[in-house]
């Protein structure tokens, strides 16, 4: 087998664990809390926003703007939780890439 050949073989199992990882995150969930969990925002690792929970007593002990900001502070954690997970799982990405190089 040519080094041109083993290249492509290796070429295409890194596309294909691309693709695997991206269906992963595609599928992969992520819930941002505030108010110790009066304030759930769910998304997946795509962005797409896939629900979220707001406590009814809520509504009677806090101002429409403490509302806002609750909710703001949940969607600010999912995104966080979605940045740390996809960093992690980047680095595997690129500890594929060198094992490839070695």
């Amino acid at each position: 087998m040519s080094d041109l050949d083993r290249m492509m073989e290796q070429a295409q199992a890194v596309q294909d664990q691309v693709a695997a990882m991206r269906d992963r995150l595609s599928a992969t969930e992520v819930t941002g809390t505030a108010a110790n969990g009066a304030v759930r925002v769910s998304m997946t690792a795509a962005g797409t926003f896939t629900a979220v929970h707001l406590n009814p007593n809520l509504f009677t002990d806090i101002d429409p703007e403490g509302m806002e900001e609750l909710v703001l502070a949940a969607l600010q954690d999912a995104g966080a939780q979605l940045r740390e997970m996809t960093e992690r799982r980047m680095g595997s990405l690129n500890e594929i890439f060198q094992s490839i190089q070695q």
